[in-house]
């Protein structure tokens, strides 16, 4: 248990959050934007003083645990284990997770193989050929080694027979997507062969993937697909990375925006002519998941497109997410046939950076090109107006500023009446309906009729009924804001005094703590419960427990009143035993009881 607490307070919440997102000094605290919702406004609060954060909109609370839990999406004994390394604590005391590899032992595979992999590029000599490719690419050897470039030599066990010699599990190779079983025979082969390896890291800097280019010169170059991202794992999702954020995400806080581009030597070139406030997705359209992985670092995007490609489906696609949510998102057209490294590379960072400096708000750039596209006649229009109507669909039904504007934009540039447009945009808000278009928010049915842990249940499967009683809430309220006032309550409340469940097993939690000589808190608390919901409900008990000056005097209020509900119930019993009475003198006895 005192390791836990070393772990707590060997990362501090202003840190561990500011790793993950942008924060701004706020007076006493420091505010951002939520990562956990669609958040508009800096409404995400972290306190140094009190080791917590607060969402002021979506409700989201808790210390450094809950956080990296939340963001993770990981159990605590994972968040432990995630923080304790990056304080340098020693793991050897924490009980390991019975449910697989833990998140923490996945990183470490995976950094591991990031340098097996750089070591072949730099020192191999297998890895010529990757050398001179790399060098054809004009990219430094200074840029190479800062994005950690590796080499997969053409071998199909070289991976396989390091992690040998190295006494890595393959089992766990497999699961972060370096190596695969045969399909006839036993063994493992590599996954990535002959190929530059690109490492995919996180915003904060840690390697999650890996993206592999097929060398021009492989005898496979012909059929194999030219570029192979790890499959998907518990660390890693194509949909969700941007390659370079790590190097790219102060100066675009800097620079005030995020250039989004389409490959890594493109994020490269330009990192390497200056130009940092450059990203990649991993060959898909930028998304909604990219969008929240950002807003908490720039409030602009520029998705750099070749001007052959520029109004096709990326662009189509993030319009959807720019009609959905408060980003600004702009295009940027480079010349057509040219890609920004080679731009870069032939021409110098200028260009590109006119290109940035010059980019056209997506909702206007599209519009722009729809309606030239548009001028063959009536249905070609109708056409146009439908697929630029059919885009605003997607947003949410509610008539906000920001659609009142687009709506007002399209009218002015097609010269039609809004009201036109809106009846229209109602009638394929209709179509998307009866499509089957998720529901507000993408909950189920049954996530939406999900019991609280806070209603009565005699057991977890029968459905809930009412809400714990009053008293009984406010005993784990003061309990979980003072422990120390666990003993006095030992004396005067039983677990049984409980009724309901959850807080039941709260105060079982409570009292053993004591009874072990531990601090009977919620840090130690979180250690003993597998129950995650219920732990999230303890955080809400106390952070309301937390609020009241004089914790003792509260305590003394709620016992008073476990005690008269003692009482009521001892009265209702003997009133009942009157009314059973055969006789009168056995109801007069049993009428003396009542008056002692």
């Amino acid at each position: 248990m005192a390791l836990k607490l070393q772990v707590k307070e060997a990362n501090d919440i202003v840190d561990v959050v500011g790793s993950y997102i942008t924060l701004r000094p706020a007076g006493p605290t420091y505010k951002g934007l939520c990562p956990f919702h669609d958040d508009h406004r800096p409404s995400f609060d972290v306190d140094p003083r009190r080791q917590r954060y607060r969402c002021w909109a979506c409700g989201k609370f808790g210390d450094v645990f809950n956080f990296v839990q939340e963001y993770e999406r990981v159990g605590f004994p994972e968040a432990l284990e995630l923080l304790a390394r990056r304080a340098g604590i020693s793991l050897d005391s924490l009980k390991k997770s019975q449910h697989g590899p833990s998140r923490a032992h996945m990183f470490d595979v995976v950094r591991w193989a990031a340098e097996r992999f750089q070591e072949c590029l730099l020192d191999d000599p297998a890895a010529e050929s990757a050398r001179l490719y790399l060098g054809e690419r004009k990219l430094a050897g200074e840029i190479v080694r800062r994005f950690g470039l590796g080499f997969a030599p053409p071998l199909g066990e070289w991976l396989v027979h390091k992690a040998a010699q190295a006494k890595m599990p393959f089992e766990l190779l497999e699961t972060v997507g370096l190596v695969a079983k045969r399909t006839e025979g036993t063994g493992y082969y590599d996954r990535f062969r002959d190929r530059v390896i690109f490492p995919i890291r996180d915003m904060r800097g840690q390697t999650v993937g890996f993206g592999g280019r097929i060398l021009p010169s492989s005898p496979n170059a012909a059929k194999a697909p030219k570029y192979y991202n790890s499959a998907e794992t518990p660390l890693f999702s194509k949909s969700d990375q941007l390659y370079g954020i790590d190097q790219a995400r102060q100066a675009a806080l800097k620079a005030g925006y995020l250039a989004i581009v389409e490959g890594y030597t493109d994020v490269m070139m330009a990192h390497q002519h200056g130009v940092h406030q450059v990203a990649a997705t991993m060959g898909t359209a930028f998304n909604a998941r990219h969008l929240r992985k950002i807003r908490g670092v720039v409030e602009r995007v520029v998705l750099v497109f070749d001007a052959d490609a520029g109004g096709e489906g990326g662009v189509d696609r993030a319009l959807e997410v720019f009609v959905s949510h408060d980003m600004d998102l702009r295009i940027a057209t480079l010349p057509a046939g040219l890609d920004p490294c080679d731009l870069i590379a032939a021409q110098g960072p200028g260009p590109f950076e006119q290109a940035l400096a010059g980019a056209e708000d997506v909702f206007e750039f599209k519009l722009a090109r729809v309606w030239r596209e548009a001028q063959a006649g009536v249905e070609s229009q109708r056409k146009a107006i439908e697929q630029m109507l059919g885009v605003l669909a997607a947003a949410p039904e509610e008539r906000s500023v920001k659609m009142e504007l687009m709506i007002n934009r399209i009218a002015h540039r097609i010269g039609l009446k809004e009201e036109t447009l809106w009846s229209k945009l109602k009638e394929l808000r209709g179509k998307r309906r009866s499509n089957g278009a998720a529901l507000p928010g993408g909950r189920s049915a049954v996530e939406a009729a999900a019991p609280s842990p806070l209603q009565r249940s005699d057991s977890s499967e029968q459905p809930a009924s009412a809400p714990a009683a009053r008293h009984e809430i406010e005993l784990l309220e003061v309990l979980l804001a003072d422990g120390a006032l666990v003993e006095t309550a030992i004396a005067q409340v039983s677990p049984e005094d409980i009724e309901h469940r959850g807080l039941r097993e709260l105060l079982k939690g409570l009292y053993r703590l004591h009874a072990e000589g531990l601090q009977p808190d919620l840090d130690h608390l979180r250690a003993r419960l597998d129950n995650e919901r219920l732990l999230d409900k303890a955080q809400q008990l106390q952070e309301r427990g937390l609020i009241h000056s004089d914790k003792l005097e509260w305590l003394g209020e709620v016992l008073a009143r476990f005690e008269e509900r003692r009482a009521a119930r001892r009265t209702d019993e003997i009133k009942n035993q009157v009314l059973a009475a055969e006789d009168h003198a056995q109801a007069l006895e049993v009428l003396k009881r009542l008056q002692k």
